[in-house]
């Protein structure tokens, strides 16, 4: 009955440095991104007794400036790289069917022009060629997340779609089938809960400072709590990195003369991509780029670059846009001369647009690793990820270091990586598990139908909207949310009119799901803050409603929605 949470309810999370400190763990793994969390579940469930820690909250970095796409790699066929465009059509399928409450399918449009690569023959031999090679992609998944063949639209569906695009020399238009996710940050929070229920220890805002070293072998790591100051060891027979931009910097970590062999520098891009106001109904877009564009790994060049708009939250995202990066990643950043840069180079490319700067809700911002080779005047990101034994390559045992290169084959890659621990620790472990059992709170029938029940059976005070949001973001969770707001009626209310998130979904995130400051809510527990600045009332409503759960007092409350003002400064974006 709604309000009554499920008898399988995953525990609440909870951070306990004290345990952390005082176990001996097989494998820790540092950082928390969606590489990270893969790796602890995947240990886990294979029986190691597996510490994660992240500097910062879960999914936070460079996972955080994912498009909400679940790629399947069709680009992959310009480079001839069908092992590539394997991998990612196993895994996008993986991930619809472990996350069926979180991932559903998306169509896009690519509108064709003359004979050549943009042409209408070159499309449908792109559409069969994908078609033939994905010809598995819907082996088991339910019927709502299996995606159907491309097809060829003619110029005027086309011009319907996105009215928009150039009219002259347009054939027609090609449409394919990827995956969305609606919440990447609640996808990473779910591989986090299932890993836990598996009997991984998790900590957030933990930063590791050093390596715990004997001689030519790394036995642990120090550790430091963001929030008190207070330092301690968290020592293990292995330690897996899988700290991505921060890859460098925690290398630099290992004593030098301990360590015969530096690892290479790690170059990386800076990604951005622009949440706007909603310009397409519901289906990705390619939009060519006015600006010249040469990857060096496709075989044919096409001389541009693809802009790909996907329809979001009533919004639209627009990316990605790349350019050269050796700073500090603490202090990443896009200036509104940048965003304005970003959204002159869309309107040249898509008029009707018309978008200026208040149209850009959120900027999301992050960090990719560079391709070897790549001029800084025309930067391409790495397609190719690394999976580093330190034993190997710096004399230096007890470590591995995972260099990812894209959010949908993650699981894949942490799957590799885990085996690799196992193989070093000389144990017997059963096979991975995470392709195939489903992660917390994803129903164990057909998301659409696991919907309509929650529909059904909603309570009188909650809007359709809410139910579909909740069960889009918790799945079968979502009871659990509303078993709170039915035993106080007060967290009810929404927390402003930019979405529909409730006080319950923030007193919620405090109590069950480790979230410590307002932007571990308002950014990784909801996507509140992505749709735009909730405004001064509703930072302020939903600072107090976490003092009070979590025993701020006035300046830490205070210090929270400054520190999210703040974020949305660095983002280019204005907070009133």
């Amino acid at each position: 009955m709604p309000g009554q949470a499920p008898e399988s309810a995953t525990p609440p999370l909870t951070r306990d440095l004290n345990r952390l400190a005082s176990t001996r763990f097989d494998l820790i793994v540092v950082g928390g991104g969606i590489y990270g969390v893969w790796a602890a579940l995947d240990a886990a469930q294979r029986g190691l007794n597996v510490a994660l820690l992240e500097q910062n909250d879960f999914g936070s970095g460079a996972s955080a400036n994912s498009q909400r796409v679940v790629h399947g790699g069709l680009r992959y066929l310009q480079h001839g790289d069908l092992k590539r465009m394997r991998e990612s059509i196993r895994e996008r399928s993986t991930l619809l069917r472990v996350a069926g409450h979180l991932v559903q399918p998306m169509p896009f449009l690519v509108p064709t022009y003359g004979l050549g690569l943009r042409g209408r023959p070159a499309m449908f031999t792109a559409m069969k060629l994908n078609d033939a090679i994905s010809a598995d992609r819907n082996q088991g998944l339910y019927p709502t997340r299996r995606l159907p063949n491309g097809r060829l639209i003619n110029a005027t569906e086309s011009l319907k779609i996105a009215p928009g695009i150039e009219p002259q020399g347009l054939t027609g238009g090609a449409v394919f089938y990827d995956a969305q996710v609606n919440n990447s940050e609640r996808l990473a929070l779910s591989v986090i809960q299932s890993a836990v229920h598996a009997g991984a220890q998790a900590a957030n805002h933990t930063r590791v400072t050093g390596f715990i070293q004997d001689a030519k072998r790394i036995t642990g790591v120090t550790a430091e709590d963001r929030l008190t100051g207070r330092t301690f060891n968290v020592t293990s027979k292995l330690t897996l990195c899988c700290a991505g931009p921060w890859t460098q910097r925690t290398a630099s970590m290992i004593i030098a003369d301990q360590a015969p062999a530096k690892p290479k520098p790690y170059e990386v891009l800076r990604a951005v991509a622009l949440v706007t106001k909603d310009l397409f109904d519901g289906m990705g877009i390619a939009i060519p780029s006015r600006k010249t564009h040469n990857d060096n790994k496709e075989l044919i060049p096409k001389g541009f670059r693809n802009l790909f708009v996907t329809s979001w939250r009533k919004r639209s995202i627009i990316g990605t846009f790349y350019t050269d990066y050796t700073g500090d990643p603490d202090q990443l950043s896009v200036t509104p001369h940048e965003v304005r840069g970003y959204i002159d180079e869309f309107n040249q490319a898509y008029p009707l647009a018309k978008l200026n700067h208040d149209d850009v809700r959120f900027t999301f911002v992050g960090l990719q690793p560079k391709a070897p080779g790549s001029p800084d005047a025309e930067p391409v990101a790495s397609k190719r990820y690394r999976l580093i034994d330190h034993a190997q390559s710096e004399q230096l045992d007890g470590l591995i270091t995972v260099l990812g290169v894209k959010w949908t084959t993650a699981r894949d890659v942490a799957e590799k990586a885990v085996t690799l621990a196992t193989r070093k620790l000389h144990t017997t472990t059963p096979p991975c598990k995470t392709a195939t059992t489903p992660l917390n709170g994803a129903p164990p029938t057909d998301p659409l139908a696991d919907a309509a029940r929650a529909f059904a059976n909603r309570p009188d005070w909650a809007s359709e909207q809410l139910i579909a949001d909740l069960f889009d973001a918790y799945g079968l969770e979502h009871n659990r949310v509303l078993a709170l707001a039915e035993a106080e009626p007060d967290l009810r209310e929404p927390v402003s009119d930019n979405g529909s998130t409730i006080l319950a979904q923030v007193a919620y995130a405090a109590r069950h799901e480790m979230a410590l400051t307002l932007s571990d809510v308002l950014f990784h527990r909801t996507d509140l803050g992505f749709l735009g600045f909730p405004g001064q009332q509703a930072l302020a409503r939903c600072a107090q409603l976490l003092a009070n759960e979590l025993a701020w007092d006035t300046q830490r409350t205070q210090q929270e929605i400054e520190s999210v003002k703040q974020l949305y400064r660095q983002r280019g974006l204005d907070t009133g």
